[in-house]
């Protein structure tokens, strides 16, 4: 199985890479930080390629995905995972913050899907979209977080209708507050310390992949068992 996974440089990608890495995948990661994705690399037991790449370039998604196939010699899970986070209050939230945030979690999605699609097709491939509990439910100061996700939930979708046909499966992961970097600015360390790990949503995706194919997954919304911004 090769698998192509996004923002793969830390957080949950790189549980998500280290994940299907220990369960014999080999390894295309991407993301925008060279040194992130070489130090990832170079810890993981099986075949690994990366490059850098910019969720919002067309012509870098469609390199990235040839890159892959050319070194790896085909694509069977891509997993979207590059997103962007950044808690704002509607009226203070500029065009550019819009655009960055819908560009990242849910255009890159798309194009990378669309580069991809013929991969799948001939694999009879997956797609694994990284949404959030934030694709179901609103949240304050999250406008373009959340139209972000519930639009990358919707694409999901509709992918998953298409690629039946072609023997494409898709599923789309809905995490509640996971601790990674784009805490950092935004939460107490005590409040991270009671975030889910990276490694329970990489777990997971590990097994949507492996399950049998004779069934499909709805959103899969995993969330805290208690709130990390509560301690009742």
């Amino acid at each position: 199985m090769v698998a192509l996974v996004t923002g793969g440089g830390s957080g949950i990608g790189a549980a998500i890479a280290r994940s299907l890495s220990s369960a014999g995948a080999a390894l295309f990661l991407c993301g925008r930080r060279q040194a992130a994705l070489a130090q990832l690399a170079s810890e993981l037991p099986g075949p690994v390629r990366f490059a850098t790449c910019d969720v919002r370039d067309p012509s870098s998604i469609e390199g990235t995905v040839a890159q892959c196939v050319e070194g790896l010699g085909r694509l069977d899970v891509l997993v979207n995972n590059a997103g962007v986070f950044g808690p704002t209050p509607v009226e203070e939230v500029t065009l550019d913050a819009w655009d960055e945030v819908l560009e990242t979690n849910l255009r890159g999605p798309f194009l990378f899907a669309r580069a991809a699609w013929g991969h799948l097709r001939s694999s009879h491939g997956q797609i694994v979209n990284i949404s959030s509990v934030a694709g179901v439910q609103g949240f304050v100061g999250n406008s373009a977080y959340c139209a972000s996700k519930f639009g990358l939930n919707g694409l999901s979708e509709v992918l998953a209708l298409e690629g039946k046909a072609h023997g494409i499966r898709v599923f789309s992961v809905c995490p509640g507050s996971v601790d990674t970097d784009l805490w950092v600015p935004h939460s107490e360390e005590s409040e991270r310390a009671r975030m889910m790990r990276p490694e329970a949503v990489a777990d997971l995706v590990r097994w949507l992949v492996a399950s049998p194919r004779s069934i499909a997954v709805a959103p899969v919304v995993v969330t805290n068992f208690s709130s990390p911004f509560s301690q009742d």
